[in-house]
C-alpha cells in the first residue's frame, strides 16, 4: 500500500454505510412516484376512500421506486455500463460503496416489501392489480437486467410513463375499489409524462456513455437537438393540455406557475450539458410533483 493510499481515506469509509446506500436509493428521485399516488388518492371517490389503503399505495410505490434504484446501480455495474468516466451521480457498486451481494439483498428486500403491501391491495382491491403487480415487478427488473434490457431498446421513457401515469394513478383507485372515470384516465395519462422527462434528462446527459456501452437508450438515438424536443413535448405539451378554462383566477395563478416553472427547466436544459444536467435531475423530479399538485387542485375544484 501506497503513502497516498495510507494518507487518502476509501470512499466508501469516507461515505459511511447510510451514505452509500442513500446514494443507491437516489431519494431525489422519489417525487416522481410521490405525485402520481397522491393524485391517485386525490381522485378516489370519497365513499371508498380508506386512509390505510393510501397509506399502503405510497409504501408500495415507494419501495418499487427504490427498487428500480438499486437495480439500475446493480445491473449496470455487473453489465460495464458505468465506467469511471461516468457523468451522473456516484454509483454505489461501481464507486465500491456497495458489493453486488449488497446490492441484490437490498434490491431482495425493496421488492418483498412492495410484494406484501401490494398482495394487500389486491386482496381488498380489484382482479386487474394482479396483472399491475406482475408488470411492475417485471418492469423493475427488466430496465437494465436480463438479456435484452428495455432501456436498450429506448423504450425506458414509455415504461415509466406507463407506470408512473395509468398505472399509479388508476391503480391506486382500483386498490380502493374506486369507479375509473374518464378523468382518472385523462390525469393519469397527463402525469406520467413529466416523469417521463426525468429519464429523458438522465439518459441525454449518459448518451455518450451509453452509446458506447450498446445501451441505446432514446436520447442516444435521437441525439441532443432532438431529445430537447422531447423533453418540451413531456413538460410543456401537458400544461397546455389542463388550461382551466372559465376556472377562477387562483386556479389560473396556479397553471401560470406551472407554466413558467417548465419553461425555465426547459431554458436551464438547452444551456446544460454533461455534469451541468444533474441537478436538473432533481429539480425535474421536483417539477413533476408540482405539476401532480396542478392536478390535484383541477381536478379537485
Amino acid at each position: 500500500m501506497s503513502d497516498s493510499e495510507l494518507i487518502q481515506p476509501r470512499q466508501e469509509d469516507a461515505v459511511g454505510p447510510v451514505g452509500a446506500w442513500m446514494q443507491a436509493a437516489r431519494p431525489r428521485t422519489l417525487p416522481a412516484v410521490i405525485g402520481p399516488v397522491l393524485l391517485g388518492q386525490v381522485l378516489v371517490a370519497d365513499e371508498y376512500f380508506l386512509w390505510s389503503t393510501a397509506v399502503l399505495c405510497m409504501v408500495c410505490g415507494l419501495a418499487l421506486q427504490v427498487a428500480v434504484n438499486l437495480a439500475n446501480d446493480l445491473f449496470d455495474g455487473l453489465s460495464g455500463v458505468d465506467q469511471d468516466d461516468r457523468l451522473g451521480p456516484v454509483r454505489a457498486m461501481h464507486a465500491g460503496l456497495l458489493s453486488a451481494r449488497a446490492l441484490a439483498v437490498g434490491l431482495s428486500i425493496t421488492l418483498a416489501v412492495a410484494a406484501v403491501t401490494g398482495l394487500w391491495l389486491i386482496i381488498h382491491g380489484h382482479w386487474l392489480l394482479w396483472l399491475m403487480g406482475a408488470a411492475a415487478m417485471l418492469a423493475v427488473l427488466g430496465y437494465s437486467g436480463g438479456a435484452r434490457p428495455y432501456a436498450n431498446l429506448g423504450l425506458g421513457g414509455a415504461v415509466v410513463w406507463v407506470f408512473f401515469g395509468p398505472v399509479a394513478v388508476l391503480g391506486s383507485l382500483l386498490a380502493h375499489g374506486s369507479p375509473v372515470t374518464g378523468e382518472a384516465i385523462w390525469a393519469a395519462v397527463l402525469v406520467g409524462l413529466p416523469v417521463a422527462a426525468i429519464m429523458v434528462v438522465n439518459n441525454l446527459r449518459d448518451r455518450h456513455t451509453d452509446r458506447r456501452a450498446g445501451k441505446l437508450t432514446l436520447p442516444a438515438r435521437l441525439g441532443r437537438a432532438r431529445t430537447l424536443w422531447l423533453f418540451a413535448g413531456l413538460t410543456l405539451l401537458p400544461v397546455g393540455l389542463a388550461i382551466p378554462l372559465g376556472s377562477g383566477a387562483w386556479l389560473w395563478s396556479a397553471w401560470v406557475l406551472v407554466m413558467l416553472a417548465a419553461l425555465w427547466l426547459n431554458r436551464r436544459l438547452r444551456h446544460s450539458e454533461g455534469r451541468a444536467l444533474n441537478p436538473l435531475l432533481g429539480l425535474t423530479a421536483l417539477y413533476s410533483l408540482l405539476y401532480a399538485g396542478w392536478l390535484m387542485m383541477w381536478f379537485g375544484t
